[in-house]
């Protein structure tokens, strides 16, 4: 859905895409919390075959309503900007964003802590609480301004040109021709793979409750992270576009090795002293000392995330200023973004699995997040070298005569 929904954004809009698929985060939370409900809050219980069926739908549901979402988004942080505030743009989404997910775990933090390292997070306030702030986000979609009605801070109009079915499904098959695109493809695969580890493995080793203090931090940094490289670096007039292309490039470089160095350190000495040992978590009420090596660790990936999926859409706004194309290119970072996500947690879910003898362990899982990561660094130098400009000229089939500075 990610890859058709930048061409369906085309047709129908923005307004009908987010307020469509916002619909599927209430009905995702809904099946979950009917989970909850059938075990009465003991996750070790079974869940009937209705639940799972349940479940199931509602994590393909939400899928295709994230794919329209995040069509719409993209359309909306990459187009109505000037070419000098595409990171800013992104980055107040980004910064938004994730403070929701601080303020929910701020809730369940403070309600489980009580309850001591084996605290259950959830209850069924939270998650009616949940359930009605996201079918609530539909419809405040419906205020969105469509896009042709958006004039720019340089005083340029946001063009939306007609079109039609068959011209966005053709649109979107030549993407995968696309030297831009392509040149990017490993980078967009990357930005969601490595949450297998993150939020499996290296997730596990934390209590209940501390799972939820981390949490807090791991996307307050995502916030604060996105604004510090999406305004004060990528947005910074007093240099040239391509200067601050190739600053975000050597950030990520920089990162991408202190980070995952840390990282590698921290699973080599975990394996070596027994910490990933099952039933050994760390907690922050009963030892907060061994607790906080690992928490900034955590700390550290959430300022990655929020540094790769900036800087990518950053890229990706740098080529092009049309709304059209600039739809597509978000569905086609989205698309093949999920795609790769869905492969990463198949892998551990279903091929490399204990009950078939052959589960990776969570050293190898580390590895097998970080090569990715490593490899889209050279793709990110490649694309900053041949397609990044100080200004974007517009080529006349697509659809838009607008030169924006």
């Amino acid at each position: 859905m990610g890859l058709l929904a930048g061409g369906l954004n085309n047709i129908l809009g923005p307004r009908i895409l987010a307020a469509i698929g916002g619909t599927g985060y209430a009905i995702y939370a809904a099946a979950q919390y009917n989970i909850f409900k059938v075990q009465g809050g003991d996750d070790s219980a079974p869940i009937p075959d209705s639940a799972n069926t349940f479940s199931i739908f509602s994590g393909a549901y939400i899928g295709l309503c994230a794919g329209m979402l995040w069509a719409a988004q993209g359309q909306i942080c990459l187009t109505y900007p000037t070419e000098s505030q595409k990171g800013t743009f992104f980055a107040t989404f980004w910064v938004i964003f994730n403070l929701g997910a601080v303020l929910g775990n701020t809730i369940s933090t403070a309600l489980s802590w009580g309850a001591g390292s084996s605290g259950v997070a959830m209850n069924d306030a939270m998650y009616l609480i949940f359930i009605i702030l996201m079918a609530g986000g539909s419809i405040v979609a419906f205020l969105i301004q469509p896009p042709g009605t958006i004039i720019r801070e340089d005083q340029t109009q946001v063009e939306t040109p007609p079109t039609n079915v068959l011209r966005e499904f053709v649109e979107v098959l030549k993407l995968f021709t696309n030297p831009a695109m392509l040149t990017i493809l490993i980078p967009c695969m990357s930005s969601n793979w490595f949450y297998t580890y993150q939020f499996g493995p290296f997730g596990d080793n934390f209590s209940g409750r501390s799972n939820g203090l981390k949490a807090i931090f791991y996307w307050l940094s995502q916030a604060g992270g996105a604004w510090v490289l999406g305004n004060m670096f990528l947005d910074n007039t007093k240099y040239s576009r391509t200067t601050r292309a190739w600053t975000g490039c050597y950030i990520m470089a920089g990162t991408t090795l202190a980070f995952f160095g840390g990282g590698a350190a921290f699973q080599y000495a975990s394996v070596s002293n027994g910490w990933t040992d099952k039933g050994n978590h760390f907690d922050a009420g009963d030892n907060f000392g061994s607790f906080f090596g690992p928490f900034l660790l955590y700390v550290c990936y959430g300022l990655y995330d929020a540094f790769f999926q900036v800087y990518t859409n950053y890229l990706i706004g740098a080529i092009s200023n049309d709304s059209e194309t600039l739809s597509r290119y978000a569905g086609f970072y989205k698309g093949t973004q999920s795609g790769a996500g869905g492969i990463s947690w198949a892998l551990n879910g279903f091929v490399f699995t204990a009950s078939k003898g052959n589960a990776l362990t969570p050293t190898t899982q580390f590895w097998v997040m970080v090569v990715p990561c490593v490899i889209s660094v050279f793709f990110f130098a490649i694309f900053c070298k041949v397609f990044v400009k100080d200004t974007t000229e517009e080529h006349a089939e697509q659809g838009s005569s607008i030169k924006a500075h």
